[in-house]
């Protein structure tokens, strides 16, 4: 492997299952309902994600050029991931017959928060106009490599989520599940205020 091969590699393995709302959040959600009932989420933020690459790599010049567009989306999210969080921190532990009232996050919502994921959005950008540029990649090169890093980044929220289905078990009763979800949506809450000022 090249090393600059190994540097794009290195890269998307270090975005992907570093902490992130994408992370953070399959955590929270497979704590709350395990890993079966988080699984649409998954493939939502796979597909948000999926697209969101590939539309960056089609317009990396573009948009590169104009950041103040980036810099809102950036804000917005942290609004939104903030919200998640102040959610996560202050939901109640599930029952068992709590399960059917308290509906998990789906699909939707996975893809979705990766337009407002400002994480996401600093990933590809760096990917495809910085970290791909010695490769001198064409279009489908780019594209190819977005696909890789849905990969992986498939394979890292699906970790995250099956420690939280681990840690579902460990914090089993409703005191140990309030500290464990105030730990989880501060840290949600830390991450878009971190966004906003990075």
């Amino acid at each position: 492997m090249t090393p600059e091969k190994f540097a794009v590699f290195y890269f998307i393995m270090t975005m992907c299952f570093s902490p992130g709302p994408n992370n953070i959040l399959s955590t929270a959600h497979a704590t709350k309902y395990g890993y079966k009932k988080t699984l649409p989420l998954l493939l939502g933020m796979v597909a948000g994600f999926t697209t969101l690459g590939s539309i960056i790599a089609v317009a990396a010049d573009w948009l590169s050029a104009y950041k103040k567009i980036f810099d809102i989306l950036v804000s917005v999210g942290a609004v939104y991931i903030f919200y998640l969080g102040w959610k996560i921190a202050f939901s109640s532990p599930l029952n068992e017959e709590d399960v059917h009232e308290d509906k998990p996050l789906g699909f939707k919502t996975g893809a979705l928060l990766q337009l407002v994921n400002g994480k996401a959005w600093f990933h590809f950008l760096t990917l495809m106009t910085t970290v791909v540029k010695p490769l001198d990649l064409s279009l489908t090169g780019k594209l190819i490599t977005n696909f890789v890093n849905s990969f992986f980044g498939m394979c890292a929220i699906s970790t995250w989520a099956l420690a939280g289905t681990v840690l579902r078990k460990i914090f089993s009763n409703p005191k140990q599940t309030r500290i464990l979800n105030g730990a989880l949506g501060l840290s949600l809450a830390i991450l878009a205020v971190w966004l906003v000022f990075s």
